[in-house]
């Protein structure tokens, strides 16, 4: 599709769960524009012509800092603070132990994913993601998580409950998407065998299950000395 009316026929198409979930993607597209921590100006000559995915790599490679490529834009990454870290910290340190020998392995941060969307590349850091099988030689990003754990800063949060929540979906390996909230005792888990609804554990005493790694853990093991609300 090329055109507006071409467009506009596609949707027209759609069912109404598929038009939903359009309008929910275009929504999330709107409010997080301002989703950059660093002007995409200084990432190339011309900003204005989309990077290509080769590109992007290059860029990571040489770049001091981390970005998250969208469809030829370039979004570089915001700090995190130190109780993100030990969130994050804490659960890649559960995974691991637990998956210690099989052929799964947690990784954190500094590791990508990629996805395709349409015709579109698309390339993200989770903060924890758990991936089966070992990663082609020479590749800096894996495709098939079956488990992401994103851990929300404030500004993260809306892309992690909306876009990348969205986004996540299309990857054919993920089975749970999970958003654990750094400033309060709270975890949402999306499951593709429950069809993605949300379930929130915010209680102490909660059990976050991952039937993906067959894995349960009490949130006060994931904010073990955070003073967080609940």
């Amino acid at each position: 599709m090329t055109t507006l009316a071409e467009v506009e026929g596609g949707v027209l198409r759609l069912s109404q769960v598929e038009c939903d979930r359009l309008a929910e993607w275009l929504e999330t597209l709107r409010r997080d524009r301002s989703r950059v921590c660093e002007s995409a100006a200084r990432y190339r000559a011309e900003p204005q012509v989309p990077m290509t995915f080769e590109e992007y790599l290059e860029l990571e490679a040489n770049s001091r800092i981390r970005h998250e490529y969208l469809a030829g834009e370039v979004f570089g990454m915001c700090g995190v603070t130190p109780r993100h870290n030990r969130i994050a910290g804490r659960l890649h340190g559960a995974f691991r132990d637990h998956l210690k020998g099989g052929p799964c392995e947690s990784y954190i941060s500094d590791v990508a994913v990629k996805l395709r969307i349409s015709r579109d590349d698309y390339a993200y850091y989770p903060d924890v993601m758990v991936v089966c099988g070992r990663e082609k030689a020479g590749e800096r990003f894996f495709t098939d998580p079956k488990l992401i754990v994103e851990v929300l800063s404030p500004t993260t949060a809306s892309v992690d409950r909306h876009e990348k929540r969205i986004a996540y979906r299309r990857i054919a390996a993920l089975q749970e998407y999970v958003i654990v909230a750094q400033d309060s005792m709270e975890a949402t888990v999306f499951r593709r065998e429950e069809e993605w609804a949300a379930v929130v554990l915010d209680s102490r005493d909660s059990m976050l299950e991952l039937r993906s790694i067959d894995l349960a853990l009490p949130l006060a093991q994931i904010y073990d000395g955070e003073t967080v609300a609940g």
